[in-house]
């Protein structure tokens, strides 16, 4: 870990002079080759097999990751096939759109918003009817002393332990001193390039220094604050992940 403790030392010492800012592109994708074919095994419930489908269904998305040294802001590209509620002669008519999972899984329609000088980070949603902002708690990553190379920056690996066994597993570079990455996974001493989440991956399409909308990210202020102790109990979700 000697290492590693050198490294946070040296971003520590850089951060205080340098001053970066920019927008991030990330794609995010289902990793569909570890993941089943739908109806493959005859034990498995319909809802089950539903799952698995959208799982091999899904299409790549991008996400958008504006920030300057403390503050970031994260959202994924607009959805344009969207459910449509039409009232007609014959009564109220329901158009279903396709569901994309990874669309879902990258962050939907959810906004999510760190101020890294507050230690503050929300995401604002609408999932269960009224937009809602939840405060979220600060991730806890496992820091290794694996590297490797992507798009050129030095990379080292991230874990956060999860249920059955899983990790998430990030890339981040010190090389570029900030401590933000996609939908609400942050608090590296760099910046996150890569994150595979089971069977969900994102990787880092466009890195744009410099760019306008960094310099006016403003915070979503829209909808009732909560802990996210109070959302979990708002929306019945026992995992709290929004």
């Amino acid at each position: 870990m000697r290492t590693i403790f050198l490294i946070l030392v040296l971003l520590g010492t850089y951060c205080l002079s340098a001053q970066i800012k920019g927008k991030i592109t990330y794609r995010l994708e289902t990793v569909k080759d570890s993941v089943e074919q739908p109806f493959e095994n005859p034990e498995n419930t319909e809802a089950q097999n539903e799952v698995y489908a959208l799982i091999h269904d899904s299409q790549p998305v991008e996400g958008y990751l504006v920030f300057n040294d403390s503050i970031a802001i994260y959202n994924v590209e607009p959805k344009v096939d969207i459910p449509g509620w039409n009232n007609g002669s014959d009564g109220l008519i329901i158009t279903r759109s396709n569901i994309n999972l990874s669309w879902m899984m990258a962050g939907g329609s959810s906004t999510y918003y760190n101020d890294w000088s507050r230690d503050y980070s929300i995401t604002q949603n609408a999932i269960m009817g009224p937009t809602k902002r939840i405060i979220k708690k600060p991730k806890e990553w496992t820091i290794t002393e694996e590297s490797k190379v992507i798009d050129g920056y030095t990379c080292y690996l991230a874990t956060i332990d999860k249920r059955n066994d899983k990790k998430v597993k990030a890339w981040f570079t010190p090389e570029i001193p900030v401590k933000h990455g996609p939908r609400g996974f942050n608090g590296l001493p760099g910046l996150i390039m890569e994150i595979k989440d089971v069977v969900l991956l994102w990787t880092v399409e466009k890195i744009e220094f410099d760019h306008f909308e960094a310099d006016d990210i403003i915070e979503p202020m829209e909808g009732e604050l909560l802990t996210q102790e109070e959302y979990i109990k708002f929306s019945g979700n026992p995992f709290g992940d929004n």
